[in-house]
């Protein structure tokens, strides 16, 4: 009996050192040494179980040298294909990239090899790797049905007739944080090591060796191009960026827009694994042909929606290897949106209703933490939900982290503010399960928004200030079943532990246009996305906006304001809808877009390009 009470205790202490500790922002969940559960009635559903077939860590250091070259084991038995492979010259131009090679390497059981000796060397070596003794090849993996799957690359070494993978810089550099002296240098190495950035006489390193490398570069002169060098290892890498103006400098300069860069239809690089590289490569390469300061990206970057860890950040990798080149020079600022979640996903087999929620534990298991960990962003936004009204634990951290996906930055004398209409996001079932819904800002960024917009207004430095949010507030194609408009119906809204927020989605809506609109006179536009399209809207107070019979409090809008809608990054196209305010709708068009923005003073002019063709999609004057 002793013996049976011991075993029992001790399945007692097992289970509940194996259950995941749910939230209280959630109702209905809970967990178990089975797993994390959804429960209706007397039921327990369980969330689906991620089965990844690979480690993402697997596919970027598979590398083993040989006396031939390279062998690559991927751990991943089921991947048959094919290994691309060409070698990276740094010394040829200013956006490296590999040149593939001419023959390519059958993949069996995730194993592979590239032979370099005897396919890369002579009159192929145009990287001089046989008399340096080491080189950088870039590799790309292709399953046997033809989906492109990772674009990587190693650094290897040859010495006494033997091959070594070196550690490599798989991600970056990128110039995050800009301002008028100098930038955050972020980049992601294979193994953990000390690297350096030096710029002219000047030294900057890590104070030990890491893999996720974030140096700061604070002693610059405003609005000078420099060139700078990362030091790996062995290996060295010659880049250049430009500061920015001193905060109020009034220079002429343009910025970059767009959003929603998911996969798209047609194959080949339109989808490499959750993302539309082909036209993100677009993109980037016109921004910078444009001499685009910085581009704001914000949100839908990659398809997401994922039970996987592995695979959303292998994704978000081939996002950020398709503009890479160009974040070498300037940065890319990214925002969230709804395809960043990370869900638990519970399917009820008698209803067939799924539901979907935020993974958690929040901190680090979150949409928003990984969003943290993949991007290097202002940290100056709202910390969290906590503390609202809504909170059932007010001594206790319960929501997910605002950090690095509400934020503000300057450049000049334009300000941009990014909203996350995405956080906590539940996209199915959320008064069962609780959670927020899509396109609702939640109380305390709302008031977050408040104080930093009268900050702004109150920064004599700042002329201009664009609010970036992913969802629009007036949806035209694609989304006005959702966003900030639900078919007209003010009832959606935000749940806390089965407590709905006390303002309709409609309502959100006029209170955050009140704040942009009326209570600032600085702000120029929202930049939104999430429908696959561009278009202008003009935003005047005669323009019809709410449904019929709409019971509550209609705002007055003071001036006209617009609403730059582009999410035509390169995910599936979506055409134009008939709502209250399509007569204010210009110019929508469902070609791949990006946005220019000309800032020249007190004057801004934005010109809208097709990045595949060059056509000119629209032009306009926002202010004169």
């Amino acid at each position: 009996m002793k013996i049976f009470i011991s075993l029992g205790l001790l399945l007692s202490l097992f289970s509940a050192v194996c259950a995941q500790e749910v939230p209280a922002v959630y109702s209905n969940v809970g967990s178990d040494e089975n797993g994390v559960f959804l429960k209706i009635e007397d039921r327990k559903i369980y969330a689906i179980t991620p089965k990844d077939k690979f480690q993402y860590e697997d596919l970027y250091t598979a590398a083993i040298g040989t006396k031939a070259g390279l062998t690559f084991n991927f751990k991943y038995p089921e991947l048959q294909g094919t290994l691309y492979y060409g070698f990276i010259n740094y010394k040829d131009g200013s956006y490296p990239q590999p040149v593939y090679f001419r023959e390519s390497s059958p993949i069996k059981v995730g194993i592979t090899q590239i032979p370099i000796k005897n396919h890369l060397s002579g009159k192929f070596d145009m990287i001089n790797w046989e008399e340096t003794g080491k080189g950088i090849l870039g590799f790309r993996i292709v399953s046997d049905k033809g989906n492109m799957l990772y674009d990587g690359r190693v650094a290897f070494s040859y010495k006494d007739g033997l091959f070594a993978a070196e550690p490599t810089v798989i991600e970056g550099p990128f110039i995050n944080l800009l301002n008028h002296q100098g930038a955050t240098i972020s980049f992601t190495t294979s193994a953990a090591i000390q690297a350096s950035i030096q710029i002219g006489d000047r030294t900057y390193q890590d104070k030990k060796a890491v893999k996720n490398h974030e140096i700061k570069i604070d002693d610059l002169q405003a609005n000078k191009n420099y060139q700078y060098t990362l030091k790996v290892g062995e290996f060295n890498f010659d880049f250049s960026l430009e500061t920015a103006p001193m905060p109020g400098s009034r220079k002429t300069f343009t910025f970059a827009y767009g959003s929603d860069s998911r996969a798209g239809n047609g194959g080949g690089e339109r989808n490499v694994f959750g993302a539309n590289v082909y036209i993100m490569k677009r993109i980037a390469a016109v921004a910078k042909a444009e001499n685009a300061k910085f581009m704001q990206f914000t949100g839908d970057l990659i398809n997401g929606y994922e039970t996987s860890r592995e695979r959303m950040n292998l994704q978000y990798a081939n996002w950020k290897h398709a503009v890479e080149p160009f974040w070498h020079h300037m940065p890319f600022v990214a925002g969230f949106g709804n395809h960043e979640a990370y869900n638990y996903i519970f399917k009820d087999s008698i209803t067939g209703s799924s539901y979907l929620i935020d993974h958690f534990p929040f901190d680090n298991e979150s949409g928003e933490s990984l969003f943290q960990e993949n991007f290097v962003l202002p940290q100056n936004g709202p910390k969290s939900e906590d503390n609202s009204i809504y909170d059932p634990n007010p001594d206790k951290v319960d929501f997910p982290s605002y950090k690095e996906s509400v934020y503000w930055y300057t450049y000049d004398n334009v300000a941009l503010v990014a909203l996350n209409s995405d956080y906590f996001y539940a996209p199915s079932g959320l008064a069962t399960t609780s959670g927020n819904l899509h396109a609702y800002i939640m109380d305390n960024q709302l008031k977050w928004l408040q104080k930093t917009l009268k900050k702004l207004e109150k920064n004599k430095n700042i002329d201009h200030v664009f609010v970036t949010i992913h969802t629009p507030f007036f949806p035209n194609g694609g989304h006005v079943k959702d966003d900030m408009w639900y078919n007209g119906s003010n009832q959606p809204r935000a749940f806390v532990n089965g407590l709905a927020n006390r303002k309709g989605i409609i309502e959100r809506r006029d209170q955050l246009l009140n704040l942009i609109v009326n209570k600032s006179k600085k702000t120029v536009a929202i930049m939104s996305g999430d429908e696959h399209n561009y278009n202008l809207l003009t935003i005047t107070d005669e323009m019809q906006r709410y449904p019929e019979n709409y019971p509550h409090k209609k705002l007055k809008l003071d001036r006209t304001f617009y609403q730059i809608n582009n999410g035509a990054a390169g995910a599936p196209y979506y055409a134009q809808e008939e709502t209250p305010w399509s007569a204010n709708v210009s110019n929508f068009s469902t070609q791949n877009a990006i946005v220019l923005i000309d800032v020249d003073g007190t004057k801004i002019n934005v010109r809208v390009k097709n990045p595949d063709t060059l056509e000119l999609i629209d032009e306009y004057s926002l202010r004169d």
